[in-house]
């Protein structure tokens, strides 16, 4: 189904949608079971969260079988980028098998796969999410900056392991993707929250892609989507899954998609004095521990930074009616980003 006709269903159409992904994904477990010598029979099922955009057209399930083994089982029935959505798998496994040497960080290996369609079963991965793990810290279970270490220190061994190499950055592909957008907004073809402001940032990201333009940097194959829910976290191991990348070879990316893909959850509060991007000090500071680096004084990275700013805040023109006091309260953040970002200009 076609991402258009994705976004028109709506009540039972949309729930039918839904129902006919889940069964279609349960019909494949006979043949996976055969494939890998596992018994068919008995086998119990419990449907995990996907993104809610996403769950007319894929699936995601637990699967226990009787000896108490666990796995997960992903299937993808979109009709476009079928391809596409073949080669994320292929960068899961190719981290998954970079990472086997590595102590206590890892992805799920994949145990078998469909030739032809973006369908799975995975080892099942112990842990809470990242996202859980640092909400408890507020309420006294764990240490919040200690969380924050053992995540930066999980991404640079993946950023390690998927490493290409020293490049050139060159920012002028992306910001003409920002012009097109700016463009489309001043034109009337496009509507965005707070257009002024958001105008602003289009302006700032073209002084930033100046100041980092021809600088070197270490590149390496993006995760992706890597959010705090694709962070698996449990007291020996930190997993990464759900890759959304195949050719993407900025590490920078991925950072700022983890402070603001679930804008403005991250965001300073709570007493914390705010830092680059209206991120907290101590929250960067105990990252960059982690990570063995301090990237928010890096030009590259703080181009990327406000580029994850710019992709969030131009979704928000595409939210349905129902989600208005969301996109009011993820728009308004958006400025307190910006504005920090304003502040922190050289």
């Amino acid at each position: 189904m076609s991402l258009e006709k994705r976004r028109q269903l709506t009540g039972e159409d949309l729930h039918a949608a839904i129902d006919d992904v889940q069964a279609r994904t349960l019909a494949l477990w006979p043949r996976i079971a055969s494939d890998l010598g596992l018994p068919v029979a008995g086998a119990s099922f419990r449907r995990l969260q996907v993104n809610s955009r996403r769950q007319d057209s894929r699936s995601v399930q637990e699967v226990t079988i009787a000896t108490g083994q666990r796995f997960v089982l992903r299937a993808v029935f979109e009709e476009t980028n079928t391809l596409r959505q073949r080669r994320f798998f292929d960068r899961h496994e190719q981290a998954a098998n970079k990472l086997k040497p590595v102590f206590g960080v890892s992805s799920p290996k994949l145990l078998w796969r469909d030739q032809d369609r973006p369908f799975v079963l995975m080892e099942f991965a112990h842990g809470n999410t990242a996202f859980r793990e640092l909400a408890l810290t507020e309420y006294g279970f764990g240490d919040r900056s200690q969380t924050i270490r053992r995540i930066g220190r999980a991404v640079a061994e993946l950023h390690r392991v998927s490493d290409v190499g020293y490049m050139k950055f060159w920012p002028k592909p992306l910001l003409i993707k920002v012009s097109k957008r700016a463009h489309a907004l001043r034109s009337g073809d496009l509507s965005i929250p707070k257009p002024k402001r958001f105008l602003g940032l289009c302006a700032h990201l073209h002084r930033a892609g100046q100041r980092a333009r021809g600088q070197v940097f270490r590149g390496a194959s993006e995760h992706g989507d890597l959010h705090l829910r694709n962070i698996l976290m449990s007291e020996s191991e930190v997993s990464f899954i759900d890759y959304s990348n195949h050719d993407g070879v900025f590490p920078q990316r991925d950072i700022a998609d983890i402070w603001l893909s679930n804008c403005p959850d991250h965001l300073a509060s709570g007493g914390r004095a705010p830092g680059f991007g209206h991120i907290a000090k101590e929250d960067w500071a105990a990252f960059a521990e982690g990570y063995g680096a301090d990237l928010t004084t890096d030009p590259v990275f703080r181009f990327f930074f406000a580029l994850r700013l710019f992709k969030l805040w131009s979704g928000l023109g595409h939210k349905r009616p129902d989600q208005q006091q969301k996109t009011n309260s993820v728009a308004a953040a958006a400025v307190e980003v910006f504005e920090a970002l304003l502040g922190n200009e050289d």
